[in-house]
């Protein structure tokens, strides 16, 4: 029995220590992989908060080709925003259209001598990626070429554009000619932002209707993504421009949106190449699918700071029932995260401005009073703060207030030193009353004694001028008092006629 149980215990250690070892070899299975992509430079962003989620060689000067034509028909739309021109405008094909533009480059056909609107020419530099359309739009603005690309030069560094030098209005190739995947990136962030410019490179397809040289033109996006029967159609997708030439090899930029994400993705210096299956797969298209799927499936909008996080409690004082209130975000945070972040290890910075400031919280507090502000970093990223409110309401406990207002009152030195003069002039006013009524009493006490020593004055004379006895004196002072008494008071003269006055005069007479 003791061998089959040491047997056991050694089958169970072995197979323990092999879980070990295959848990430290096995890679975090949610850790976000490199996808790699297959081009010179790429860049994918989220364009709502401009958050770069995939970078490589972003800032690497690279020939951009016809991506040059982003800024271009850019300048073209905020110029009409601006009211110089008109979209209805009619522009006539110079002479100049062509300069600096090589055989195979791309066009739309345009004729010298040939009259289109400006907004056809928008649609002809986009979607075939037509050059003397460019040339056409960059003299009609600027009176000449040249001025046009100074304007090109500045707007580039206007939006922020380090790595950025434009010699032509299209992109043919000039080794002063150059962008980088964040510059490029820049300038379509601001291009998308206007409504004309998203609604022409989103469009597979457009008409331009016959000219004075030309019948009806029928216009198709070099960008794959667009059409629904390329091999490279993107759902998500919604532009923006193809680019292409030995130098810069194959490039594009496209926007896609899925639910709430929306992407902006640049792929420079990309490749041709034969698959497996013997055809050709060109790179830029494939690579930027890729690089979208790859941002959709790894990255989420997630809540980092909810409403009902309580964040901190704060001392109130003179509260009924309570010492204190916890605080709440007023408003939740959420952020285009990698899904296999942990939230749980944000970090929140509350600020309460009553301790900031140093001072004392008092009841009555409202439900939803700002108190303060939480700020929210996660993996050493500040996302923002919020203000923080008083999660429930606080009322006032009046005996606590009294006693506090009491308190508060007592310890004002003036207060105090009024109330100690207050008291000594009570003190003063009481000495006063009490010598008075001492000196009255004394008064009185004199008053009595001489009262005393007339009564008996008049006890040992009148009583023996009369013959009556001192109680029979008294009895009859004590009715003539009385009787005085209602002569005063009566309102009319007695029945007899007499006056008050001769009525008194009889009565002192008895």
């Amino acid at each position: 029995m003791k061998i089959f149980i040491r047997r056991a215990l050694i089958h169970i250690s072995v197979l323990l220590i092999i879980f070990s070892l295959f848990s430290i070899a096995t890679p975090y299975a949610s850790a976000l992989e490199d996808p790699d992509i297959q081009a010179e430079a790429a860049l994918l962003v989220e364009s709502t908060t401009g958050q770069i989620l995939y970078q490589k060689n972003i800032d690497a000067r690279r020939a951009p080709a016809s991506l040059t034509k982003i800024m271009t028909v850019m300048l073209a739309i905020e110029s009409y925003t601006a009211g110089d021109v008109s979209l209805d405008d009619v522009v006539t094909v110079s002479s100049n259209a062509y300069a600096g533009i090589t055989a195979d480059g791309s066009t739309a056909g345009l004729l010298e001598g040939e009259e289109l609107s400006f907004l056809e020419l928008l649609y002809c530099a986009m979607l075939p990626s037509a050059n003397e359309a460019c040339n056409v739009l960059a003299e009609y603005l600027a009176g000449d070429i040249d001025s046009f690309v100074d304007r090109m030069n500045q707007r580039a560094a206007e939006l922020g554009c380090t790595g950025t030098h434009f010699v032509n209005t299209h992109g043919m190739p000039n080794d002063n000619h150059y962008s980088t995947a964040y510059d490029l990136y820049l300038i379509t962030r601001n291009a998308m932002s206007l409504p004309l410019f998203e609604d022409i490179v989103s469009v597979h397809s457009h008409t331009v209707p016959a000219t004075n040289l030309s019948e009806a033109r029928q216009l198709t996006s070099t960008n794959m993504l667009l059409n629904p029967n390329s091999r490279y159609y993107y759902e998500h997708a919604s532009g923006v421009k193809t680019g292409h030439t030995d130098a810069a090899g194959y490039c594009l930029i496209s926007t896609a949106s899925n639910e709430d994400r929306h992407m902006i993705s640049v792929v420079l210096g990309a490749n041709s190449v034969v698959i497996e299956d013997g055809t050709t797969q060109v790179q830029s298209f494939s690579e930027t699918i890729r690089l979208f799927d790859w941002g959709f499936e790894n990255f989420s909008y997630q809540e980092i700071l909810s409403t009902m996080n309580l964040v901190t409690e704060v001392p109130v004082r003179l509260a009924r029932g309570r010492s204190s209130v916890v605080l709440r975000p007023a408003e939740s945070i959420s952020a285009l995260l990698a899904n296999d972040v942990d939230i749980n290890s944000a970090v929140l910075t509350p600020t309460v401005y009553s301790v900031e400031n140093n001072q004392e919280l008092f009841a009555p507090i409202d439900q939803g009073t700002v108190l303060g502000s939480v700020s929210v970093f996660l993996d050493g990223v500040d996302y923002g703060s919020v203000n923080l409110v008083a999660n429930t309401a606080v009322t006032l406990d009046k005996l606590a207030y009294i006693k506090y207002e009491i308190s508060s009152t007592l310890s004002n030195t003036w207060v105090r030193l009024f109330i100690i003069l207050l008291f000594l002039l009570l003190g003063l006013y009481i000495a006063f009353i009490i010598i008075y009524n001492k000196n009255r009493r004394k008064r009185k006490k004199a008053a009595d004694i001489l009262a005393r020593k007339r009564i008996e004055e008049l006890r040992r004379g009148e009583g023996a001028s009369t013959g009556h006895s001192f109680e029979e004196i008294e009895d009859r002072h004590r009715a003539n008092a009385e009787e005085t008494s209602k002569l005063l008071s009566a309102d009319r003269p007695e029945k007899s006629g007499k006056t008050k006055i001769e009525n008194l005069k009889d009565l002192f007479r008895r």
